[in-house]
């Protein structure tokens, strides 16, 4: 728990850039003190929070396609905001499968899942896997206090404490991948300290698991909320912005009819890399701090075509890793049905990266998020962020400022609007994924370089 010191004591005009999680939750935490505009590009609130409603054979559902769970451990500010707003949550599963080509396959469900295919208890590679799976969670936890894990990619460390290629291959690389939207070779490279923390305050290498919970209705619940008490404060509403230009003490937005309006403060609120687009004056550490953060498209498909899912009925969980013979790279189907309380007899998934399409007469939606891709640099990057936050008036707000997920966002965005003067009804919750990207404002005269800005990768 974190007492931020604010640096704004007078009423000022904000510009909050983006309107999903870290707009939203800064706007929302703002809407009292300030006059607050909100700009949006898109034709609808929430960023990665979207829910589509879909017709399935008569049947009226609402279904996530991008935020889909959170647990009260993780995610401390927002099981504060959604008792706040009213947002009734209801438990879900958040179990794992894997399928390789459909024919070894299990899931985390009980030693049912393990073994759904009877044969894995005579295969000794699969056997090998579930002793590296004892021996990682013991070493990663036992190396992550001692400090010995600095430095290393994750791939490196699994060489260093010998673990199986099994285990690589079917379990901890595809976990990771289906975590952040990535690929099993960019997780090799992942820093594995970072990795092993994460894991760790997730309880991924624990018996006991905190109890994941969804959105009643969908995650567009929340949105609307918020969205009723911005409209309520006054909080005005504008298409998304086209640059922001710093000069003296004002912040200048041009905004998407070209039309451009002054602000005593802004928050980009977006991905790093539309923040450096956006802005027509970077220097040179917001040009290499935000350069850090590289970003992947991801393809998440809206479906009800089974074949997406294992063979095995054992084998199917709330998130499965589907890698078949002959495809680019492997695909992650959500089970939506098991995630959001579906009526099973309507099977409906979320496949995000399908090497072949799901059969089109079986497609509802397709819909495109870019993720933020970590690595040494960038997490580097994150360390000494706080060495542009503020300065010109400029705050940045996202996920990328964490893991990359909504509690992330959420926080980034409550924390530049508490740093503002703006104000929450709970004990604001400070995590350190950040790994220290906020501090002090700065108090810099002049643009100028400071040498060093970004260390080099470890």
């Amino acid at each position: 728990m974190t007492a931020i010191e604010p640096v704004l004591t007078r009423r000022s005009q904000i510009a909050v850039i983006g309107a999903g999680v870290s707009g939203l939750g800064a706007a929302w935490a703002l809407r009292g003190s300030h006059d607050v505009t909100l700009y949006e590009k898109d034709a609808r609130l929430g960023g990665h929070a979207n829910t589509v409603t879909i017709d399935y054979d008569g049947a009226s559902i609402d279904v996530d396609t991008g935020f889909i769970v959170y647990n009260e451990l993780n995610y401390p500010n927002m099981t504060a905001l959604f008792a706040e707003l009213g947002v009734e949550t209801f438990r879900t599963d958040m179990s794992f499968g894997f399928s390789l080509d459909r024919t070894l396959e299990w899931s985390s469900n009980g030693l049912k899942g393990l073994f759904a295919d009877p044969a894995n208890l005579a295969r000794p590679g699969f056997l090998g896997m579930l002793r590296d799976i004892v021996h990682f969670n013991a070493s990663a936890r036992r190396d992550l206090v001692s400090g010995s894990l600095h430095g290393l990619t994750l791939g490196q460390y699994l060489d260093r404490i010998g673990v199986g290629e099994r285990f690589r291959a079917c379990y901890l690389l595809p976990m990771g991948a289906a975590i952040w939207s990535s690929s099993e070779a960019a997780m090799a490279d992942y820093p594995a300290e970072a990795f092993v923390k994460f894991f760790n305050n997730h309880r991924l290498m624990h018996a006991s698991r905190p109890q994941w919970q969804t959105v009643k209705g969908g995650s567009r619940t929340y949105v609307r909320r918020i969205a009723a008490d911005l409209e309520a404060a006054g909080v005005a509403l504008a298409d998304g912005a086209r640059s922001v230009r710093r000069d003296g003490g004002s912040v200048w937005v041009t905004g998407a009819d070209g039309a451009e309006q002054r602000f005593d403060e802004v928050i980009l609120a977006c991905h790093a890399d539309q923040a450096l687009r956006l802005l027509s004056d970077a220097d040179a550490d917001e040009r290499e701090l935000l350069g850090a953060i590289p970003y992947a498209p991801n393809m998440a498909v809206l479906h009800r075509d089974t074949s997406f899912l294992p063979a095995r009925k054992g084998a199917r969980a709330a998130w499965c890793y589907m890698r078949e013979a002959g495809e680019a790279g492997a695909c992650v189907t959500y089970d939506m049905n098991r995630l959001q309380g579906i009526d099973p007899s309507r099977p409906l998934m979320v496949t995000l990266n399908p090497g072949r399409q799901p059969d089109p007469a079986l497609t509802f939606g397709r819909f495109e998020y870019d993720h933020p891709q970590f690595t040494a640099p960038g997490l580097a990057a994150q360390r000494i962020f706080n060495r542009i936050q503020g300065v010109k008036h400029t705050w940045f707000a996202g996920a990328w400022l964490g893991y990359g997920f909504h509690e992330d966002g959420l926080r980034a965005g409550l924390r530049a609007a508490l740093r503002l003067g703006g104000s929450i009804p709970w004990v604001f919750a400070d995590g350190d994924v950040s790994g220290g990207a906020w501090g002090p404002r700065p108090q810099v005269s002049s643009p100028a370089r400071r040498a060093g800005a970004l260390p080099a990768a470890e």
